[in-house]
């Protein structure tokens, strides 16, 4: 017993040596680091920007890199090739001398200049102050200052920080068979007061009831994610959560309709299915299923959770993805349920008609559905053309 307790007492010593001697050598790293920062300061002034690819997986919770999902096989080869290509960390550059702006491309070793991009209109003096401000997301302005793309200002594509399961990433030229993946409804504007805001937001101000809140944040999950309108990043309803972007209560129903975009898992085949194959199957309420279909639709096509990009109805056919009547439906507009209402009119409306009177917003691009403070709040008023107001019962937190 005695020698056990001197063996203990041993470890203990030597385990707090080993302590010391990390403090010791943390010191000397960061007096050696602040040496090297005063010596920097005398050439040039450096502000270190990254961009990582992070994908994360609702299934299980935990993020990990290109390289583990490709192992994993959450994404096919020339995906990994597409997000490592997109991973790059940048260092925005400032010489002394002649007082150019450098962006800094570390991967590649590439210098762009912020000021000849401005001289020559590649960017504009509001798109750096925005930069600067952390309002324009880094990856999208190296493009601009490179000049390799232009910003599409009501159809923004994802952005190369992707906080969902990135199975419909995609970047450059898309195939025949791959649509472009816009952003659905993303939040509300206040034009009385001429704010923006977010769904949760809006419902808690009593500006839009909860149903249509409820509805807006499933199209956002069935499409890429709960989108925060001020990053324009979107984010798995897990995430989300964590970020209160959306409310506790909605969860379940939000996972629901997330797995329109990340997959329904057979429970027979533990293979993972579209949204439609899942209808088709039985796994999933067409009612529910078609709902988020529409949603992918109308932003840009069908979403596949075994490839890249967005599926037009034809090649969705094709591939057994869905069958003719869903495709007939999905084509014509009378077949789209009008279960949103119009903060403004009170009207019941579908999708559609709400992403037609939505205001895009100037500086990001997004959608946000008009309702203004001095109208009557939802609170105080029915649907105009569902006098017993039966939508609303049917909510259930």
């Amino acid at each position: 017993m005695e020698a056990e307790m001197l063996r203990l007492e041993q470890d203990i010593l030597q385990e707090k040596d080993k302590l010391r001697q990390r403090e010791l050598t943390l010191r000397e790293l960061l007096e050696k680091l602040k040496n090297e920062e005063k010596q920097n300061e005398m050439h040039m002034y450096e502000s270190n920007l990254s961009t990582k690819i992070s994908i994360f997986d609702p299934d299980t919770g935990k993020n990990m890199s290109p390289y583990e999902a490709y192992k994993r096989g959450l994404i096919d080869y020339s995906q990994y090739i597409k997000l490592q290509e997109q991973e790059c960390d940048w260092e925005e550059i400032t010489t002394r001398s002649s007082g150019e702006q450098m962006l800094l491309d570390k991967k590649s070793g590439k210098q762009y200049s912020i000021d000849e991009a401005l001289r020559q209109n590649r960017v504009t003096p509001e798109q750096v102050r925005r930069f600067r401000e952390g309002k324009l997301h880094i990856a999208e302005f190296a493009l601009l200052v490179a000049g390799e793309t232009k910003p599409k200002p009501i159809a923004p594509l994802l952005s190369s920080t992707t906080h969902l399961q990135n199975f419909s990433y995609q970047s450059g030229t898309v195939s025949s068979s791959q649509q472009e993946d816009n952003f659905p409804i993303a939040g509300i504007y206040d034009p009385s007061t001429d704010s923006r805001m977010s769904v949760r937001s809006a419902v808690t101000r009593k500006l839009i009831d909860p149903i249509t809140g409820q509805k807006l944040l499933e199209m956002q999950a069935a499409t890429g994610g709960i989108i925060d309108i001020s990053t324009r990043d979107r984010y798995s309803v897990h995430k989300a959560a964590e970020r209160s972007l959306i409310d506790n209560a909605q969860l379940q129903r939000l996972l629901n309709a997330q797995k329109a975009f990340t997959g329904v898992e057979d429970p027979v085949t533990k293979n993972r299915l579209s949204v439609g194959e899942a209808v088709l199957k039985g796994w999933m309420p067409r009612e529910n299923g078609m709902r988020y279909m529409e949603a992918q639709y109308l932003t840009g096509g069908l979403v596949d959770p075994k490839r890249a990009g967005r599926i037009n109805l034809l090649d969705a056919v094709s591939s057994k993805m869905i069958d003719g009547t869903m495709a007939r439906e999905l084509q014509e507009d009378v077949n789209y349920a009008k279960d949103l209402i119009d903060p403004v009119t009170k009207e019941k409306i579908n999708y559609k008609e709400a992403m037609a009177r939505c205001h895009t917003d100037e500086h990001t691009g997004l959608l946000l559905l008009p309702a203004s403070s001095n109208s009557q709040s939802y609170a105080t008023y029915r649907p105009v053309n569902n006098p017993s107001n039966s939508l609303y019962s049917s909510l259930h937190y």
